[in-house]
């Protein structure tokens, strides 16, 4: 068995393992029961002495003088001092944390179901107190059973009568007041982000009600929830550069999606009138704080409705997520500048053409300016591919490059340029039934009317085809399943996409997709030889 670089302390923390196995403890338990949650006990009894109502618990020195057995809580020692007769520490479960007091008057150690007031090793005997006291590291695992108090400062604390050692954590915490400041630590080990920093924990707590409430928003309008494939023979859906994998069994080389949509769209097609996925896609480009290769998506599909119910149902959503799940319907949300700026999320949101922010932000005219004069204003405003790209493609650089970033407060951005939404319904002027949702200069939600005409859909794949030939590598292909499906008749539908990971960055005020993804994709660490010994 290889050797880690282990610090000093890991070691010691090793021979202190093997010494809990020689005292017939087991350090790395199989399970535990709890009464309740920590956070359950504490929304229960610690408002009631801030509310200055009367003491429901006997005093500490009845506590200690006859102690019982009534709770049962379980979590990480994140805090232990002990002062010679008495030993506090603090446990933290995932859903809160409480202070717990150990007194060498009154302590048992539970082993193999036993109670114990001392242990018999190898050596020396070892009492249950001066277990709690000198084996139990910060990290390490228990669980505890007792009564709960009130100190004479006002904590609750939970009196252990008993105590189930659960688990050893070899290596050492990060130090709570210090904690984690290498970005790259932060990202690649984020359960010591978790475990060392509150608001950490919070933000991804807050990203699983978040997308509770999104489920219940899309249930509440009659949805329901599918699940598509995630590896594909043809990506579609979306222009973008693709992952490639090799199919064994098969013999045939697969793509991971790159969206939801076509799948979903033929769903609807076999009869379901509204459906939606949470799903992830992967993307296989550039990695900046609004973007990722592997990310989270939503999307949702509606037959019979169109692009002002979408926007309706849309802004809906917004404001039901908000208000289930923020203090405020305004956040604080970091612009690409690094400033703190407010977004009101829960006012009526702004709507603007496409064109008519070209014109406004880069003196473009989407509909006669040619390629020359397109390319020319590109290279003024800083768009880096010039060359191979697509007159849409262009036209959506430029506007990314000048107008997107103007636009703070969420903004129905509708009008795209035709050949840009290959899978929208076109308005017959050259522009897309279709909106995209701008936040902070972000692309949140893309939405359309969506096209149910196979002969269009082909001949608008067709122009996507000969781009692709054309070395445009973002451009799709034609999809023959996809156009058979639509054959057959698709309803009238509207449907929406928006990324998971945006949102709860706008929510949570960060300014990185990665502040809000618990392990996000990184370089591969060096081997094990090349790695440094930890400080």
């Amino acid at each position: 068995m290889s050797t880690p670089n282990y610090s000093g302390e890991s070691i010691d923390r090793i021979k202190k393992l093997e010494r809990i196995r020689s005292l017939g403890v087991n350090p790395f338990a199989y399970r535990y029961d709890m009464t309740e949650s920590i956070g359950a006990i504490n929304s229960q009894y610690v408002a009631k002495l801030e509310e200055g109502k009367n003491s429901p618990f006997r005093s500490v020195e009845d506590v200690i003088a006859t102690p019982t057995s009534a709770i049962s809580i379980a979590g990480r020692v994140v805090l232990h001092r002990s002062f010679g007769k008495i030993c506090f520490a603090t446990i933290a479960d995932g859903s809160d944390r409480i202070q717990i007091l150990f007194s060498r008057e009154s302590c048992s150690i539970v082993v193999d179901g036993a109670k114990k007031t001392e242990l018999i090793g190898e050596t020396e005997p070892v009492t249950a107190y001066k277990f709690a006291e000198k084996f139990i590291d910060l990290g390490d695992f228990i669980g505890v059973t007792g009564e709960l108090f009130y100190t004479h400062k006002g904590e609750l604390t939970l009196f252990v009568s008993e105590f189930t050692f659960l688990t050893k954590a070899i290596r050492p915490l990060p130090e709570k007041f210090h904690g984690l400041s290498d970005t790259e630590t932060l990202y690649r080990e984020r359960n010591l982000d978790l475990v060392t920093n509150d608001e950490t924990f919070a933000r991804f707590k807050l990203r699983s009600k978040i997308i509770r409430e999104m489920r219940r928003f899309f249930e509440s309008k009659g949805f329901n929830e599918v699940e598509t494939a995630i590896l594909q023979a043809q990506a579609g859906g979306a222009m973008a550069r693709t992952f490639s994998t090799h199919h064994n069994d098969l013999d045939h080389d697969f793509v991971l999606r790159i969206s939801l949509e076509l799948d979903l769209k033929r769903t609807i097609g076999g009869g379901f009138s509204r459906v939606f996925e949470i799903g992830k896609n992967f993307r296989n480009e550039g990695t900046d704080p609004s973007h990722l290769q592997e990310f989270t998506m939503c999307e949702w599909y509606a037959a019979y409705a169109d692009l002002d119910t979408n926007k309706k149902w849309t802004e809906e959503m917004f404001h039901h997520i908000v208000a289930t799940c923020l203090p405020s319907p305004v956040v604080q949300v970091m612009n690409k500048t690094g400033e703190m700026i407010d977004v009101d999320l829960g006012a009526t949101f702004a709507s603007r053409r496409f064109p008519e922010l070209l014109r406004e932000y880069a003196g473009v005219d989407m509909f006669t300016d040619t390629m020359e004069q397109l390319q020319k204003i590109a290279k003024e405003v800083g768009v880096e591919k010039i060359t191979g790209v697509g007159r849409a493609n262009l036209l959506d650089d430029i506007y990314k490059k000048t107008a997107r970033a103007k636009l703070i407060q969420p903004t129905f951005v509708f009008d795209y340029p035709e050949d840009l939404k290959p899978l929208a319904r076109p308005n017959g002027d050259g522009t897309a039934c279709c909106y995209q949702l701008v936040i902070n200069g972000w692309e949140v939600v893309n939405s359309y009317g969506e096209l149910i005409d196979p002969l269009v859909q082909r001949e608008l794949f067709e122009v996507q085809s000969r781009a692709k030939a054309g070395g445009d590598e973002e451009a799709m292909e034609v999809d023959e399943v996809f156009l058979k499906a639509m054959e057959h008749g698709f309803p009238p539908m509207t449907g929406s996409g928006f990324g998971i990971d945006r949102l709860v960055t706008l929510f949570t005020g960060q300014g990185n997709l990665r502040d809000v993804v618990l392990f996000p994709t990184m370089r591969p660490i060096p081997t094990q030889g090349e790695e440094k010994t930890e400080k």
